[in-house]
Order: C-alpha cells, then sequence, then structure tokens
C-alpha cells in the first residue's frame, strides 16, 4: 500500500500547478471526482494494482476533506470482485467529511446472483439513479448498468433481455458490443427526459454523470451510445457528460458538448487519479490529479 503523505503531496502540487484560467472565480457548485477505484485484495493483473487503490482513496479523501466541496461522486467500480470488497474500500471513505454519490459500475455486480439485489444499499444508494439540485445546476446521477448481463441474476428476464440487445448489436458489428458494457432502458429515458425538461423550465443546467461513456467512439461505450449524444445535443441545457469505465481516459466534444471519461484510479502501481470540478454559469474547470488532465469544458451558448 502507498504511503498516504506523499500521495497528498503530489496532488497538492499537480493542483497548484494547473494553468486555469478561472482559478480565481468563486465557482456555484464544487465536486470531488474519482472513477475506478475497483478495489480487491488480489495481486496485480497488468497495469492494475488492485490493493493500492486503498492508499490511493485515503489520501484522495485526505485532499477533498481539506477543501469545501458541495459532494463527491464515485462514477462507478468501487471494487473489482468479492463481496467482501466493499467493507475494505468503504474504510477510507468513513473518514469523507462531505457527502458522496455513489454510481454503478460493471465490477460491482461481479458478486454472487443472490447478492445483486443488494448493491445499492452496500453502496448507500435507495434509486438506481436520481438528481441534485446545487447553484443553478441538476446533477443527474444515471445507472448506465440498467440493461445489462451481470447486474442482475442470471435467470432473471432482465438478463436474457440484454444479451439479445448485445447479440444484434454483435450482428452489425458494432464494436463496442462488449459484456462488459451496458445499456439505459426506456424506463430510465422516460425519467431521464422528464428531470431534463423540468430543469429547462427551472432554468437550470444539467451535468450527466454516468459509469460508462458514449463519446468518442470506443470499445467501452454504452450500447445505446448514439441515443444518449442525440438526447443530450437535443436538450440546450445539458452541458457536459462525465463518466469512468476507460481507465485510460478519453474526451471529447460534440455539437458543442463535452465528453469527459475520468482515468481509472486502480491503474498503475504509484500514481493516483482524480479531480476537482468547479462548476461555473458557463464551464466546469476540471482540476486533475496524478493522471487525470486538468481541462476547462466551456459550455456551449
Amino acid at each position: 500500500m502507498l504511503n498516504r503523505r506523499s500521495f497528498l503531496a503530489a496532488s497538492t502540487s499537480a493542483v497548484a500547478a494547473a494553468p486555469l484560467v478561472y482559478a480565481q472565480a468563486k465557482p456555484l457548485v464544487r465536486l470531488g471526482l474519482v472513477a475506478d477505484a475497483q478495489y480487491a485484495d488480489i495481486d496485480p493483473l497488468g497495469t492494475r494494482y488492485y490493493r493500492q487503490s486503498i492508499g490511493k482513496l485515503e489520501s484522495a479523501v485526505e485532499d477533498f476533506n481539506q477543501r469545501e466541496l458541495d459532494l463527491c461522486v464515485h462514477l462507478g467500480d468501487l471494487i473489482d470482485r468479492k463481496w467482501e470488497s466493499f467493507d475494505g474500500i468503504k474504510k477510507p471513505l468513513a473518514d469523507l467529511r462531505h457527502p458522496i454519490r455513489h454510481l454503478f459500475g460493471n465490477h460491482d455486480f461481479d458478486v454472487l446472483d443472490e447478492q445483486k439485489e443488494k448493491v445499492p444499499g452496500q453502496m448507500g444508494l435507495e434509486k438506481r439513479y436520481s438528481f441534485r439540485d446545487t447553484g443553478g445546476f441538476r446533477l443527474v446521477f444515471l445507472d448506465t448498468t440498467d440493461v445489462s448481463t451481470y447486474a442482475h441474476g442470471l435467470r432473471d428476464d432482465r438478463t436474457f433481455q440484454a444479451v439479445r440487445q448485445m447479440t444484434a448489436l454483435e450482428e452489425q458489428g458494432r464494436p463496442h458490443a462488449q459484456p462488459w458494457n451496458s445499456a439505459i432502458g426506456p424506463e430510465q429515458m422516460a425519467w431521464l427526459k422528464s428531470a431534463c425538461a423540468e430543469a429547462a423550465g427551472k432554468g437550470m443546467k444539467v451535468v450527466l454523470f454516468a459509469h460508462h461513456p458514449v463519446y468518442p467512439a470506443n470499445t467501452h461505450n454504452l450500447w445505446n451510445d448514439t441515443e444518449m449524444m442525440a438526447f443530450a445535443e437535443a436538450n440546450p441545457n445539458v452541458v457536459a457528460w462525465v463518466n469512468g469505465h476507460n481507465h485510460q481516459g478519453n474526451f471529447g466534444v460534440k455539437a458543442g458538448v463535452p465528453y469527459v471519461t475520468l482515468q481509472g484510479m486502480v491503474e498503475t502501481e504509484k500514481t493516483t487519479a482524480y479531480a476537482f470540478a468547479d462548476l461555473h454559469a458557463d464551464r466546469i474547470v476540471l482540476r486533475g490529479v496524478g493522471r487525470v488532465p486538468s481541462r476547462e469544458l466551456v459550455f456551449r451558448a
């Protein structure tokens, strides 16, 4: 396990060095972001150092606690496998003085079939998808494991539905027709449309948080990525999509909407990955730590 002090020192210098235009302006909302801690008490595999995530998350929590944040968000894959992994990775989070919102990732359901329906409770979630209004923004937390081959039991009707959807994509030769991906179902989609329309009526900007990316094109993308991008483009108050899942990270802008994939914390032995997001009236200032680059996400007019 890495030393927390060394992580924290590296974190502070990385944030201080970021040349950000809005560094002096007070944001409307401040967030702490982490993706893919993906802890398990197992040996490293390739570039993934599963046990190191506890030390990395401890350091991130220390850094978060030194700052005034409205919310922290973990973008899915809190664990890699095994039910007991939740107990291990939740220990550093117990010291967090800010509220935290977890999103579901595919690895969070890498537990026994009879345990899958208990995962939301283990992650402190009463609802699988929801939103939070603050500072003129509606922060929407999506469940991108909605239609998947892993979030429900093997013999569950929802699992059969997901297999059929993935098979159809495979027959079309779509590169993201992968079992670690999934889709947002029609019921959640109807809820999202209503939530965004209501936010627009209140003059609120919407930031969408998810585990799976939708842009740029990638083998990690949501099965219905095209549908989600079309939705974002058709709703002018949707100003950004922020996600995890692809540990290498990614970034792109399409039709004025920025799409950010945060680098996975589990990757590499000695380098962390997390970020601060300052939400302003016309942009998000992302201040990356470790492997996460700093960016300014300017909203479309």
